[in-house]
């Protein structure tokens, strides 16, 4: 497979430092190497995410239940007071 890479100079700085991410002195072999980093990155973003949501979902759940305890307790208070 043959990769063109137009107007190199443009991404000279994107390419060294993909080089140097990679380990490879190759531009395309870092390219390549870059494309399955960006995956792998990817995967674990979405990983990452639904653990956040499920993690916000319980933190949600938590507050609810900490809030129904305060206004119980409040009640309670409230009616203990004026017995």
């Amino acid at each position: 497979m043959a990769i063109t890479i137009r107007d190199i100079d443009q991404h000279y700085y994107m390419i060294e430092d993909l080089k140097s991410l990679t380990g490879n002195k190759v531009t395309t072999k870092a390219l390549i190497k870059g494309g399955y980093i960006a995956v792998e990155l990817g995967e674990q973003l979405k990983l990452e995410q639904e653990a956040h949501e499920k993690t916000k979902k319980e933190l949600e759940e938590l507050k609810s239940l900490v809030a129904g305890y305060l206004n119980h307790q409040k009640a309670l208070t409230d009616y203990l007071r004026r017995s």
